[in-house]
């Protein structure tokens, strides 16, 4: 294993974006002015020319200002989003069934419960949930799906210290950006990238690509 060595990518690659076409930017062109077009005229009907030509206006500046702020705003941290985020960095990320995945890269394994439109977290104090169901319980029934591919593994035989850890993203206020439970951790999507980006380097490459050729076993 590497100890105290940068985060290196873990043979998946990237995943490419490919830009718009310049017949697709011609066409949203084209849409985009209809729509304004269409706009001038239903305010001409309805309140007269001025109107008309205000509306045309408004509509006009509501997507050039869309155009130009959009690249600055945060996108919303989704499922997707996230998988993606740590495919980029390295991860392998493989479907673990029920709506969980599995990513495993150079700072270690992790069980990502991603279903975080159900995990609305809620409560104050010692009285918290996540969901429908107590804290305590959602964090149980992940954990002990971490400790079973643990053991599926055979992480504790080949990788000594090297652990599951259960991640579950949430939506809702939480206590802190990043909640410990147990061996859990529960985080909004964004945070729970951060996270487990931030950790250090525990497994080389060598180490992520033989994990993962045994989850897909």
């Amino acid at each position: 294993m590497g100890h105290g060595e940068a985060p290196r990518p873990g043979g998946l690659g990237a995943v490419a974006v490919a830009p718009d076409s310049a017949g697709a930017q011609v066409v949203r062109l084209a849409v985009r002015s209809l729509v304004v077009l269409a706009s001038g005229v239903m305010g001409t009907g309805f309140l007269g020319w001025q109107a008309g030509v205000l509306v045309a206006v408004l509509v006009a500046l509501s997507y050039l200002l869309s155009a130009t702020l959009a690249p600055r705003l945060r996108a919303p941290f989704g499922r997707g989003r996230l998988l993606r985020t740590l495919h980029r960095n390295g991860y392998h990320v493989v479907p673990g069934g029920h709506s969980r995945h599995v990513a495993i890269g150079s700072g270690g394994v992790y069980l990502l419960e991603t279903r975080t439109w159900q995990h609305a977290a809620s409560g104050e104090g010692d009285s918290w949930m996540i969901g429908a169901l107590p804290a305590e319980r959602a964090v149980e029934r992940v954990s002990a799906h971490a400790a079973h591919l643990e053991r599926c593994l055979h992480l504790a035989e080949n990788w000594p210290g090297v652990r599951v850890v259960p991640v579950i993203t949430a939506t809702g206020r939480l206590p802190e950006p990043v909640v410990y439970a147990g061996r859990a951790v529960i985080a909004r999507p964004r945070q729970a990238v951060e996270h487990i980006l931030a950790q250090p380097t525990i497994l080389d490459p060598q180490d992520v690509d033989d994990i993962a050729r045994r989850f897909a076993a």
